[in-house]
């Protein structure tokens, strides 16, 4: 933005057609410098209409179907989910409440309501007298080691200690996850950075190598 306006006058004084990168890069830097409010305008009214979106049931409703679907961010959201749904059950069972009660608490604490909505499905099944992990099962929601770990809790008769180990494993999981994005991450910023640099210096060179060619 304030590189580039300093040296557009040497390129007009070329009376030369510029090269279609710095043609690209000069529009863009004239249309951050002349409409940068703008474009802050756009950006604050994005994030207010999906804040405000957010605190509507259908729009919080497509928010959380969003993060069920979006890549890397959906695995992440799961995973959480059910650490925190089968931390507080485990919690709650151990605690002596009984099991319907324990899922209707336990189902708020995923922060998702399409998981949310899935628990309650499965604690209605229960209710018929159907198993947990049955109940469970039937969702597209709760990975098959979950569904295992908790299978082998009900034969057990330690159901409440099994949840507790369910949870210990996604957190892990949740934990491993984000390291892993965070180490990621480092090297897709350098990589962006180096590309916007690398067009930069290509979109000023790019004049001046054209005009030694006509010199020469």
């Amino acid at each position: 933005v304030y590189i580039v306006p300093s040296i557009t006058s040497i390129f007009d004084d070329m009376n030369q057609v510029l090269p279609a990168p710095t043609r690209l890069l000069i529009a863009t830097s004239n249309i951050f410098k002349s409409y940068w409010w703008g474009v802050l305008i756009v950006i604050s009214a994005a994030v207010l209409a999906i804040n405000r979106a957010k605190k509507t049931k259908k729009g919080h409703y497509l928010y959380d179907k969003i993060l069920l679907i979006m890549p890397g961010l959906s695995v992440l959201t799961k995973k959480l989910a059910i650490a925190r749904f089968s931390r507080t059950l485990g919690s709650l069972l151990e605690n002596g409440v009984s099991m319907l009660p324990a899922l209707e608490i336990a189902k708020n604490t995923a922060e998702n309501v399409l998981i949310s909505d899935n628990v309650e499905e499965a604690a209605e099944e229960v209710g018929k007298g159907q198993a947990l992990s049955t109940a469970l099962a039937a969702k597209d929601i709760f990975p098959s080691l979950s569904i295992q770990m908790i299978q082998v809790g009900e034969q057990s008769g330690k159901l409440e200690e099994m949840l507790n180990k369910v949870a210990d494993v996604f957190e892990n999981e949740v934990e491993t996850t984000v390291m892993r994005m965070t180490t990621m991450l480092e090297p897709i910023m350098i990589l962006v950075m180096g590309v916007i640099v690398g067009f930069i210096v290509l979109s000023i060179c790019l004049p001046i190598f054209e005009m030694n060619q006509l010199i020469l």
